[in-house]
């Protein structure tokens, strides 16, 4: 099988789930890194790719993809072994394509209006630090008290809320549920490749954030 190309940067929780989506059904990758800073994701070579600039976009020989939850599912349809990751049942998969619009529309977009302007060297709007404990807190009622986000055992959907839930934990923890702190660290031992992925970026985030009064900033 060729590499999967997955276009983007490691401190995005997108590309990351992309990434744990791989790790999951053992599908090979290669990580094509872009400079957001210097408008990589603008560049013509680029657009061609991807009209609407946005990231992951992910290359499997002549298909191109974007969206990162589009990207899963294709990526467990094609090349998964089996479908515990992604259901082919309807009910079950119903649940699980749930949790992933509630990352794509909810949690996912609410870190990503934190973190844009620190990437950019900007302070938050206190407004986005609101909204992000307010996505969090629907994280945890969606949670309640079951073992994984979406079914009794770990699927795509926890790829992805995970991926923005460790991103929120790890520049602003006292704003996590305890409960979505505790299915974190179940997704840490769960999900093939936790560490290898998220690691990096945790250094990342934490670094983008330092120049950030996070103690303040929680307590709002």
């Amino acid at each position: 099988m060729r590499l999967i190309e997955l276009y983007g940067f490691i401190a995005s929780p997108p590309l990351r789930a992309s990434m744990m989506t791989c790790e999951a059904i053992a599908v090979k990758y290669k990580l094509k890194f872009l400079n957001v800073l210097k408008m990589d994701h603008h560049k013509p070579e680029f657009l061609k790719l991807n009209p609407l600039h946005s990231i992951p976009t992910m290359v499997d020989g002549d298909y191109v993809l974007f969206d990162s939850h589009a990207i899963s599912s294709y990526l467990v349809n094609a090349y998964g072994n089996d479908d515990k990751w992604y259901p082919k049942e309807p009910r079950l998969r119903g649940v699980v394509d749930q949790r992933l619009h509630f990352d794509n529309g909810v949690l996912g977009p609410a870190f990503k209006k934190l973190g844009v302007p620190v990437l950019f060297g900007k302070q938050p709007n206190p407004n986005h630090v609101i909204s992000l404990k307010e996505a969090l807190q629907d994280l945890d009622k969606l949670l309640g008290d079951s073992q994984f986000i979406a079914l009794s055992w770990p699927t795509i959907a926890d790829c992805h809320c995970s991926s923005s839930a460790l991103s929120a934990e790890c520049v602003m923890p006292d704003i996590v549920p305890p409960r979505v702190s505790a299915w974190l660290r179940r997704c840490e031992d769960a999900l093939p490749g936790f560490q290898k992925v998220h690691s990096p970026a945790v250094e990342q985030l934490k670094q983008l954030f330092s120049t950030v009064d996070l103690k303040t900033i929680s307590k709002l």
